[in-house]
C-alpha cells in the first residue's frame, strides 16, 4: 500500500487501492450531492437513444410547425407584393377542368364534387365571391378582373375575362382594384363589388361595362387587406361582413352604419340561399395550416352572430374565398365554393359542390375557433 492509504485510518480501500483522495479533499459534499464514487461508476446509457429520439421529435414538431406558420403567412402577402397590370382586352378560353380527389367530411355537407381548374389567360387567378348568374358561374379577382366560366360537367367549357376598366383607383395599380365580394343589386341595377385596399363598394352595369355608383365605407380601422369579405343583397339594401369576422355594416339609401358580428373566426364569404337563409364561409389559421366551415349567419339583438359552424373539406393549400348557394330539386340546397389561389405556385384554383341535408344526424359541429386579433 502506498503512503497515502497508510495515513488513512481504518481497514484498506481495495476498491481505491493506489488512487489518491487528495484532490477530493478541499471540496466538502453537500446534503443531497452524490459522493465523488460516481465518478468511478457512471450512469447507465441505456437511456441515452431514446433521449436523443425524443429531441429528434421535439425539433421536428417544431421545424413543422414553423413551415406551416410560413406558408399560411406567405398565403396572407398583401395584393401590394404583385406586380402591376396592363389592361388586356375581354378574351373567351377553354377552361381546363380536372376532378380532385377530397376527403368526406361526417357533417350535412356531403361532398358532391370538386375540380381543379386552370385556363391560359392571367387573370384565371385570385378569384374571390362567387354568384350564379344564368347558369354560370361568375367571380371577380384580387387584381380587378371579372371571370365567368361553364359548370364542370358542361361540353367544352369555357370562361370569359374581362378587366375592371372603371373603380378605386387607377387601373393597373397592384393595389388599386383588390376585388373581394360580389353580390346582384337588389334592385336589379347590376351587380355591386366589395374592395379591399381602398375600402368601398362599387355599383357595375350587368355587363360590367360601366360603374354606375359607389359607396366608400369610411373605415380607416380595417386592415387594408382585410375588408368587405363577403356581401348580403336583401330588400332592405345591403349588408357588408368583414373579414376580421366582429364588423358588419348595413347599407340602406347609399349610407352605411355599423353594428357587431360575432363569427368566432375570420370571414372568407357570405351568401343568401333560396330559402332566405343567409350563410357565412368561415376561416381559421395557426401553425396547423387552414380550417374552413360554414356556418348559418344569425340575427341578434345587438347585430349578427354565427351560428354552428361545420367544417368543409379541403386540401392542404386551398383557401375558400367565394361561395354560392343554389336550390336542388326536392327543396335541397348545393353549397359551390370556390378557392383563391393567391398567385402561389402550389395553390389551386378549386371548384367543390356540397350538397346541405339539415336533417343529418351525425356528430356536434365544430368548436374552438378563434377570432383573429387583426383589424
Amino acid at each position: 500500500m502506498g503512503p497515502e492509504q497508510l495515513r488513512a485510518p481504518g481497514p484498506p480501500r481495495y476498491a481505491t487501492r493506489g488512487i489518491s483522495n487528495r484532490r477530493y479533499r478541499r471540496r466538502t459534499r453537500r446534503k443531497g450531492e452524490t459522493s465523488f464514487l460516481r465518478l468511478h461508476m457512471p450512469d447507465s446509457q441505456l437511456n441515452g437513444a431514446e433521449r436523443d429520439l425524443q429531441h429528434s421529435f421535439r425539433f421536428a414538431r417544431v421545424f413543422n410547425g414553423l413551415i406551416m406558420i410560413i406558408a399560411v403567412w406567405a398565403a396572407y402577402l398583401p395584393i401590394r407584393s404583385l406586380p402591376d397590370l396592363r389592361a388586356k382586352p375581354d378574351a373567351s378560353v377553354i377552361l381546363s377542368v380536372r376532378p380532385v380527389h377530397l376527403p368526406q367530411q361526417q357533417s350535412p355537407f356531403r361532398l358532391a364534387g370538386a375540380w381543379k381548374l386552370d385556363a391560359s389567360d392571367a387573370r384565371f387567378g385570385g378569384l374571390s365571391g362567387l354568384a350564379i348568374d344564368q347558369g354560370r358561374f361568375l367571380s371577380v379577382s384580387d387584381r380587378g378582373s371579372v371571370v365567368r366560366f361553364d359548370r364542370p360537367d358542361g361540353d367544352s367549357p369555357t370562361v370569359q375575362l374581362l378587366d375592371l376598366g372603371e373603380g378605386p383607383g387607377p387601373f393597373g395599380e397592384r393595389w388599386a382594384r383588390d376585388a373581394e365580394s360580389l353580390v346582384r343589386d337588389p334592385q336589379g341595377l347590376g351587380w355591386w363589388v366589395g374592395f379591399e385596399q381602398n375600402h368601398s363598394l362599387w355599383l357595375y352595369d350587368p355587363e360590367f361595362k360601366r360603374a354606375l355608383s359607389k359607396i366608400d365605407l369610411n373605415r380607416p380601422d380595417w386592415w387594408s387587406n382585410r375588408g368587405a369579405e363577403g356581401l348580403i343583397a336583401s330588400a332592405g339594401g345591403l349588408l357588408v361582413v368583414a373579414e376580421n369576422g366582429r364588423d358588419a355594416m348595413p347599407v340602406s339609401g347609399r349610407r352605411p352604419s355599423r353594428t357587431s358580428l360575432e363569427a368566432g373566426a375570420d370571414v372568407a364569404d357570405a351568401a343568401t340561399a333560396p330559402d332566405g337563409s343567409q350563410w357565412l364561409l368561415l376561416r381559421t389559421k395557426d401553425w396547423r395550416g387552414i380550417t374552413q366551415s360554414i356556418a348559418p349567419l344569425l340575427r341578434t339583438s345587438a347585430g349578427y352572430r354565427a351560428g354552428s359552424a361545420w367544417v368543409v373539406a379541403k386540401g392542404a393549400s386551398d383557401n375558400f374565398e367565394g361561395m354560392a348557394i343554389e336550390a336542388m330539386p326536392g327543396h335541397g340546397l348545393r353549397f359551390w365554393l370556390i378557392s383563391d389561389d393567391g398567385h402561389r405556385i402550389l395553390a389551386r384554383t378549386v371548384l367543390v359542390a356540397l350538397d346541405y341535408s339539415p336533417h343529418w344526424g351525425g356528430k356536434g359541429p365544430a368548436t374552438g375557433a378563434g377570432l383573429s386579433s387583426e383589424p
